[in-house]
């Protein structure tokens, strides 16, 4: 028994108060650190940006390419695309509108040139065809209606040197 003792007292803290100042300063230079690195540009690289109303457009143009689905069902998804494309990038509000409520939007807003809006004019009406009237276009029309949306889609975005202006 021995080598068996008795629980032995409280180990005293230095004297004053600085120890403690110390762990303070430790826990707000770790925490100033954490917030410095977290509003730095480029510290979430795991983050990807979130991609442009093209980028958006152009995958799924070329995802409806490549699903060939029935024929209305091209129609609607390819029409949604293009009023999705025209939504975010132009400010836009194409998906909840009619046909004719939106040309008569585009119509007064001139971020689209005369061109464009007659292309999207004669593009929405041959899918409304197609949704509504049940009009049966065949596979070189329905070719022509895809190129002419990606055609849309790849020349209405605007071009770098007009981001940089806008900005």
């Amino acid at each position: 028994m021995e080598d068996i003792h008795d629980i032995k007292g409280l180990v005293p803290l230095p004297h004053g108060w600085w120890w403690v100042w110390l762990v303070l300063a430790l826990v707000a230079a770790a925490v100033a650190l954490w917030l410095w690195k977290r509003r730095q540009p480029g510290v979430s690289a795991f983050i990807a940006p979130l991609p442009t109303p093209y980028e958006v457009a152009i995958r799924e143009l070329r995802r409806l390419r490549e699903e060939n689905p029935p024929v209305e069902e091209f129609y609607t998804r390819l029409s949604d695309i293009v009023r999705q494309y025209l939504e975010g990038q132009m400010g836009l509000h194409a998906p909840e509108r009619t046909t004719e409520e939106f040309l008569f939007e585009v119509s007064r807003d001139h971020s689209l040139s005369t061109e464009h809006r007659e292309l999207l004019g004669a593009f929405l009406q041959e899918a409304d065809l197609v949704k509504f009237a049940k009009f049966q276009p065949g596979a070189e029309d329905m070719q022509r209606a895809l190129d002419a949306a990606e055609k849309f889609v790849h020349d209405s975005q605007p071009r770098a040197e007009e981001v940089v202006a806008t900005a």
